[in-house]
C-alpha cells in the first residue's frame, strides 16, 4: 500500500507596518487574501486604511476585493479616509 503524499503546506510572510513603532510580521497559508483579513491578523480596525507598498507608491487594499500576496510584501496601515 503506498502512501498518500499533502502537497507541503505554503507559508508567505508579509509585513504589515501598523504604526510608525508598530510592524508585525503575519504568516499566511494563501496567496490570495482580503484586506479585511489583512487587517484582522494586524489586529487593525477594519475601518482603517491600508496600502501595498509598490517601491516609491501606495496601492489602496480594499476589505472585500482579493489580491495576490508574496513572501515579504509590506503593507501600511492609515487612519480611516486617509487614502481613500
Amino acid at each position: 500500500m503506498s502512501e498518500v503524499l499533502e502537497p507541503p503546506v505554503m507559508t508567505i510572510h508579509i509585513f504589515v507596518e501598523v504604526d510608525r513603532n508598530t510592524k508585525k510580521k503575519l504568516d499566511l497559508s494563501d496567496e490570495s487574501v482580503t484586506g479585511a483579513q489583512i487587517k484582522e491578523l494586524a489586529e487593525v480596525p477594519l475601518d482603517n486604511d491600508l496600502a501595498k507598498r509598490q517601491g516609491q507608491k501606495l496601492e489602496l487594499v480594499t476589505n472585500d476585493v482579493p489580491i495576490t500576496v508574496k513572501n515579504g510584501d509590506h503593507f501600511i496601515v492609515f487612519p480611516p479616509g486617509t487614502i481613500s
